[in-house]
């Protein structure tokens, strides 16, 4: 079964070495794919009509050639952002292009456009696709503008759906993210229905690692018991380059594909451990997070015991390691704030404990959060206030 990376987020696409060490950390998957798919590529989406300059495409011919070499499918994604119906040849010589430098398939994406999705805007898609890619060869994957049960019943989008079903090709696949744009968990009711939904079974193309829906937070949870057995999967991960790197060897290890710890990840697996356990998924911290979390909530009242301050400076000191050791990993520095901001919490904790009584604590608490350096955006806290000042009724 294909498993494998969607490089599909909001922000800088992976330049300068970056993507050649994700593709060299995917080759270790059984059937490996990998889709290029950038937001923010130029010449992906925004200007798809236009062929990519001279560097820019030898650039991506290389990574298509690695991927190659390496047993990787490479799907070369276009997005074509506001097209007429007579545009397919332009669609068309883009995905030629493409095919001939190698890649292995297209994906059309329709994801995140400002038309309204209705039954004639999936019929003028599918054609287009189809005029497009008749006779081109390679694999097609599609990702209809409603791409999760979330957006079908906000957009209430059941028509468009419908049309996509019955007019889409079958060998064709489309994407989807499940029961939400980022899923808490991809359940096999959720993807029978999206089966259905869509006129095929879907491949799954995954969000929850990504960081271009989050404010100031990578996530870096484990994908064990995540991916479905039956399902294609495609793991699209975050733009902050060490915590893409962790997320592959995740999708590596949860796969059972055997894959030592990457050298490239430095040389301490604990303090990834203890980072992603703080940083796990947008719902929960894992571990040694969340067990700290609850004895800090105790300890303010009640203060702490020996074990628990200990655990403090423990964690401070190997985040302060942490920080020395992203020198070896591969822009490392990109990793660096999240990992300064738990050392620099927990030190906050181990002095706040200190105090003798729990008004000195909570008074060190409120200074240090709000009133020294305020933590939160100026936006995030007012939005965080008011969610929290109204019960659900009252809005």
């Amino acid at each position: 079964m294909v498993r494998g990376g969607v490089e599909g987020f909001y922000g800088r696409p992976y330049e300068g070495g970056r993507r050649s060490l994700l593709l060299r950390l995917l080759s270790r998957l059984e059937d490996p794919a990998y889709i290029y798919a950038p937001k923010n590529d130029t010449f992906h989406r925004l200007g798809w009509r236009e062929d990519y300059p001279a560097e820019s495409r030898l650039l991506l011919e290389d990574d298509i050639h690695l991927a190659a070499d390496s047993g990787i499918r490479f799907i070369f994604g276009i997005s074509p952002w506001g097209f007429r119906d007579d545009e397919y040849p332009a669609l068309r010589r883009k995905a030629r292009a493409a095919m001939e430098a190698g890649s292995s398939g297209v994906a059309v994406l329709f994801d995140d456009i400002p038309q309204r999705a209705d039954p004639e805007l999936a019929l003028r898609q599918l054609n287009l696709v189809g005029e497009a890619l008749e006779g081109i060869g390679g694999r097609v994957l599609l990702c209809p503008s409603l791409y999760c049960t979330e957006l079908l019943v906000r957009h209430s989008g059941e028509e468009y759906l419908s049309a996509w079903s019955e007019n889409v090709n079958p060998e064709w696949t489309s994407m989807w993210t499940g029961r939400e744009v980022v899923s808490r968990r991809l359940d096999d009711d959720s993807l029978c229905e999206a089966a259905g939904l869509l006129g095929g079974r879907p491949a799954i193309w995954d969000n929850l690692l990504a960081d271009d829906y989050c404010l100031r937070r990578v996530y870096l949870s484990g994908l064990d018991q995540r991916i479905p057995a039956d399902h294609e999967y495609f793991l699209n991960p975050p733009e902050c380059f060490p915590a893409a790197l962790y997320g592959v060897y995740s999708l590596v290890k949860a796969t059972g594909a055997g894959c030592p710890w990457p050298g490239e990840l430095g040389t301490l697996p604990a303090a990834w451990e203890v980072l992603a356990g703080f940083h796990h998924t947008p719902w929960s911290t894992a571990g040694v997070a969340s067990e700290m979390i609850r004895s800090l909530s105790g300890a303010l009242h009640r203060g702490p015991d020996a074990g628990l301050l200990a655990g403090l400076e423990e964690t401070r000191l190997l985040m302060c390691r942490f920080l020395d050791d992203l020198e070896v990993v591969p822009w490392g520095w990109e990793l660096a704030p999240y990992v300064r901001d738990l050392g620099r919490m927990v030190g906050w904790w181990s002095e706040i404990l200190r105090l003798p009584s729990r008004s000195e604590r909570i008074s060190r608490l409120q200074h240090l959060m709000f009133r020294r350096l305020p933590f939160d955006h100026p936006l995030a806290s007012m939005t965080a206030e008011l969610a929290g000042s109204h019960q659900e009724g009252d809005l």
